[in-house]
């Protein structure tokens, strides 16, 4: 296994624990709004897969992967499994937040204005 050989039979009839869809960008994506487009149709292959099958999942999990090949990946689990489309959707776009840490209070200047780019 360690030169990659692995001589293990193949079981395609085994039970399957996750349903994923992905894609690759051509351009970085910066914006909440531009991030969120983009995830609708993801969940909506997912959202397909799972309704022809009537499969239901109670944990959403998002995957970034950045163009250095360093990813995150976050999740959501929910009380109940996903009845809707939308409920997947929801909770698709709540897994895109931006988190400010390691903070310290500094001194403002008085007509200083903070932007943010995302």
């Amino acid at each position: 296994m360690a030169r990659g050989v692995d001589e293990r039979p193949v079981r395609a009839d085994r039970e399957r624990k996750s349903v994923r869809a992905e894609d690759t960008f051509v351009s970085d994506l910066f914006d909440l709004e531009g991030a969120r487009k983009e995830l609708a149709p993801l969940v909506g292959k997912v959202w397909r897969y799972c309704e022809e099958r009537s499969i239901q999942g109670r944990t959403v999990t998002l995957k970034v992967k950045f163009a250095d090949f360093q990813q995150i990946t976050r999740s959501r689990t929910v009380v109940a499994p996903s009845g809707a489309k939308a409920e997947l959707t929801a909770v698709a776009g709540m897994l895109l937040w931006v988190t400010l840490s390691n903070l310290s209070v500094t001194l403002a200047e008085p007509n200083r204005q903070m932007s943010l780019t995302i």
